[in-house]
């Protein structure tokens, strides 16, 4: 993903449905979203939004449209992560790591799976960045 699109919370929801299975029709979007209580015009304007900020391609079929992501769901992760890693944590990977390490709020299944990603990652570089 080149350029980062600002992606609303509500706007992730519809992108989930969408990256689950695409490309979709509106009115199987709405049926998706039917638990969220948002009306047909608030879904139809998060569609919108999204085509124009360049996360959604849509085609047309008959009188209506297929919706399909332009975007993959990892590169929005991963763009948003460091959007909030920047803003936050002043870009600072570590400091976040071990804010979270330091919390206590982790599982020991969770600091297991942290240093099996470090060791892997050691063995594959070679040495640290």
């Amino acid at each position: 993903m080149n350029q980062h699109i600002s992606i609303s919370e509500s706007e992730w929801r519809v992108m989930k449905v969408l990256w689950d299975n695409h490309p979709q029709t509106l009115p199987e979007i709405l049926d998706r979203l039917k638990d969220t209580g948002w009306s047909k015009t608030t879904i139809q304007t998060y569609l919108a939004r999204l085509v124009k900020k360049g996360a959604l391609l849509t085609t047309r079929q008959g009188k209506g449209y297929l919706y399909d992501p332009a975007v993959s769901e990892r590169d929005c992760q991963l763009a948003e992560s460091r959007s909030f890693l920047k803003r936050v944590y002043d870009g600072s990977l570590s400091e976040m790591v071990m804010g979270f390490v330091k919390s206590g709020d982790l599982s020991r299944e969770e600091l297991k799976e942290l240093r099996n990603l470090i060791d892997e990652q050691e063995k594959k570089d070679g040495n640290l960045k």
